[in-house]
């Protein structure tokens, strides 16, 4: 095989047990690799109800055929399990340089199952993998993890992708830390707790990637280099970084202040924009693997209580949601509470969102002192943030009523608690205010793992500048409608399913998503079709791959359906569905829910689900060779009455 080391490394950690088995070159061709691999793997082994923290769940650690190769931002790795967080399907990617050394180990997944007696590590190196004792580790913040790791393999280059005490403590959103790249979504920091499992490193390898046709990728890596470098977000990563466009969305209606009390038009915006954090904490930058962008930026903190603190990376899931979302404007707190939730090892999107809840709740009086621990939760107070990460982490006080999450700790508080929340499925999200976006609103909702921005984008229905990132006639061509590039407009159907495919392909190939055609520039399905070919040798071409992006969606969504999700499932909740937007260009925006329903039952005709029941169909399953699914589905029909 080219592309693919064409190996699977199993461990049982209750058996103690590990073998290598042959990737099946027909499921390579079906599903690709990454999330698309991993994805089936999780539906054939994860039996429906287990529970997500039991050694019956399975961890999947996935890398694709094109990573290792020259082919432009392919770095990444798929962690995936069922989610302890929301129950469903459950995964979370980084970029660094993991995944190309779990293949130069002679790997293209790795599946842990069962539980260890006690905690240890998991060693891979040249093609084989070794079970080691990690008592000693337990309970160390990730960096000093990282460290040990690394004096205890002196002499080596090793990569590691390692749990805080928040992951050996199950709180529900824990992330896996693989040096300054976080997996951070769904809990999957949780699930290797839940397994005694403290790290993952990866030693030397020396197996050789073998690409079909190189002096095609090698023409096909420069055509997508130059347009990376070409589209109009390039310079705003190279510059910036990750930090994200808090100017733009304030300016655009956009930026979610306190927690969607405001849409934009915050005075305090410009303290924590990323020209700020570029002019005053910025101090170098860095790539992942085969990425030239260099968006990973070294900062410090030169003043005021946090002087002296270091690190590398600020993402918009940190500034955002733990600055505006929060009503924090204190640029340094933001560095300090990136960096704690990364050496405790707790996702810092889902922190930030939590965080803006408690605030409305301490505001509403929902909670009090009494509740808090004595500490006060008015809006912008970073010092209570910052104090309550090791909190969770420990599941102390406080922290302990909040360590399975936002959803269920509303539902432990009650009094109303639920109805400061934005979600879907189980897991929240903030940022931005996404009410006057219609097709943004339907991805959200339709997302395979919770409520998520990373599932799909409609960033072509954002005007920014005035200017609409698609042309109309491009929009014509491509959905048969402009009524895509109309922000409240409800005909984004095809749209979204599109984005979605786009998605679920960066994901596929481990392909960075803020390189791709998302918003309407960058690398497209196409290009990905060429990157493919060279590498692996199969001819490959757009609706191929969208067919192949459509069997990985659709069978995640069969997961979902065996456990329990439905129609009803796929609108977004809390204040997203019960109330306007307040201030901005989308002021007075609301979702309308007979409009949205309407959406939604074309989305289900798009994607070949039944109107019903949100259900794939089984004739579309078989069309797509998902025989077992479809007789699942069958089977979930005619319990839902419609079989």
């Amino acid at each position: 095989m080219h592309g693919w080391t064409g190996k699977i490394l199993r461990v049982d950690l209750t058996a103690g047990s590990i073998r290598t088995e042959d990737l099946d070159e027909s499921l390579a061709h079906r599903f690709i690799g990454g999330r698309g691999i991993n994805s089936y793997f999780l539906y054939t082994l994860v039996r429906p109800g287990i529970d997500p923290l039991s050694p019956q769940n399975v961890l999947i650690f996935g890398t694709s055929p094109v990573t290792g190769t020259a082919a432009p931002s392919s770095p990444r790795c798929t962690v995936s399990a069922k989610s302890p967080l929301t129950g469903i399907l459950g995964d979370a990617n980084f970029g660094g340089f993991f995944s190309v050394h779990l293949k130069r180990a002679g790997f293209d997944h790795v599946l842990i199952q069962g539980a260890a007696e006690h905690p240890i590590f998991l060693y891979v190196h040249d093609g084989r993998a070794e079970i080691r004792d990690a008592r000693g580790l337990w309970g160390t913040p990730t960096d000093e993890t990282e460290a040990v790791l690394k004096k205890q393999f002196k002499g080596q280059k090793i990569h590691t992708a390692c749990i805080g005490p928040a992951g050996e403590n199950m709180v529900r959103t824990a992330c896996i830390i693989h040096g300054y790249n976080v997996a951070g979504r769904t809990g999957m920091g949780a699930v290797m707790g839940s397994k005694n499992l403290k790290a993952v490193v990866i030693g030397a390898g020396s197996h050789a990637i073998e690409v079909a046709h190189p002096d095609k990728l090698k023409s096909t890596v420069k055509r997508i280099k130059k347009k990376i470098t070409d589209a109009p977000f390039y310079k705003m990563f190279a510059t910036y970084g990750m930090a994200g466009p808090l100017a733009i969305e304030n300016e655009s209606g956009l930026l979610a202040i306190q927690n969607f009390k405001q849409a934009g038009g915050w005075p305090d915006a410009e303290k924590v924009t990323s020209e700020t954090l570029k002019r005053d904490f910025y101090t170098g930058s860095h790539s992942c693997f085969s990425c030239s962008v260099g968006c990973m930026k070294s900062w410090e903190v030169k003043e005021g209580p946090y002087a002296g603190l270091k690190g590398t990376k600020i993402p918009e899931g940190c500034t955002s949601y733990n600055g505006p979302t929060c009503g924090n404007a204190y640029a340094p707190s933001l560095f300090k509470i990136y960096s704690l939730c990364n050496q405790y090892g707790i996702d810092v999107l889902d922190f930030g969102c939590l965080m803006s809840y408690v605030m409305e709740w301490y505001e509403k009086g929902i909670i009090s002192l009494e509740d808090t621990g004595g500490r006060s939760f008015e809006w912008g107070n970073y010092e209570s943030m910052i104090a309550m990460v090791p909190l969770i982490a420990r599941r102390e006080g406080f922290g302990a009523v909040l360590a399975d999450g936002a959803v269920t700790a509303a539902q432990r508080i009650g009094r109303g608690a639920e109805q400061s929340l934005n979600y879907c499925k189980g897991m929240v999200l903030g940022g931005v205010d996404i009410r006057g976006l219609k097709g943004t609103a339907l991805t959200f909702a339709t997302a395979t793992r919770g409520c998520d921005h990373l599932r799909g984008s409609n960033m072509i229905e954002i005007p920014l500048g005035g200017k609409a990132l698609l042309s109309e006639e491009d929009a014509l061509r491509r959905f048969s409608t402009a009524a895509v590039l109309q922000h409240d407009s409800y005909d984004k159907a095809a749209s979204t399913v599109y984005f979605q495919d786009i998605y679920t392909l960066a994901d596929a190939l481990q392909i960075c998503k803020f390189n791709t055609s998302h918003n309407g520039h960058g690398i497209n399905i196409q290009d990905m079709a060429d990157l493919y070919t060279a590498v692996t040798g199969v001819e490959a071409d757009e609706p191929m791959l969208r067919t192949i992006a459509n069997r990985i969606y659709t069978l995640e969504r069969c997961f979902l359906v065996r456990e329990g999700i439905r129609t009803h499932d796929d609108f977004l909740q809390g204040k997203w569905a019960e109330e306007a937007t307040r201030g901005g260009a989308f002021n007075g925006s609301v979702l309308d829910k007979q409009k949205f329903k309407t959406m939604l039952e074309d989305y289900y005709a798009v994607r070949g689900w039944d109107k019903e029941t949100g259900i794939p169909n089984p004739e579309t399953l078989k069309e797509l060779g998902l025989d077992d699914a479809a007789e699942d589905m069958k089977l979930c029909l005619m319990s839902s009455g419609h079989g």
